[in-house]
């Protein structure tokens, strides 16, 4: 079960992200600038959660697509949504991955460390 977050508490848990020499980064291997988040479509995001037979979602991180072939110090990450059945089982036709990673498209009002 999601847990409701205050805004002051994730606030603080994604400085402390920033902050952790083990975050992501944009633009592997020789990248320094950290991987924020990303930005997700509404119509997108409702496109999963309206798909017959959806009743929850799974957020999976995963290797971007046209990076596969690459050596793993190279692969940048992104992330897949799938709808879930009632029995807890992926609805593939139900999937996205388009994502606009943040710094690329950060908030305004994003905290940064």
């Amino acid at each position: 079960m999601s847990e409701k977050l205050n805004w002051s508490d994730a606030k603080n848990m994604l400085i402390a992200y920033q902050n952790n020499n083990r975050a992501l980064k944009v633009d592997p291997p020789n990248g320094t600038e950290i991987l924020k988040g990303f930005k997700v479509d509404r119509a997108d995001m409702e496109w999963v959660l309206n798909y017959t037979g959806v009743v929850d979602v799974i957020i999976m991180p995963a290797v971007k697509l046209e990076d596969l072939s690459k050596p793993e110090n190279e692969q940048e990450f992104t992330l897949i949504v799938s709808g879930l059945d009632d029995n807890g089982d992926i609805v593939e036709a139900a999937t996205i991955e388009f994502f606009i990673p943040c710094p690329t498209v950060c908030p305004k009002n994003f905290p940064s460390k």
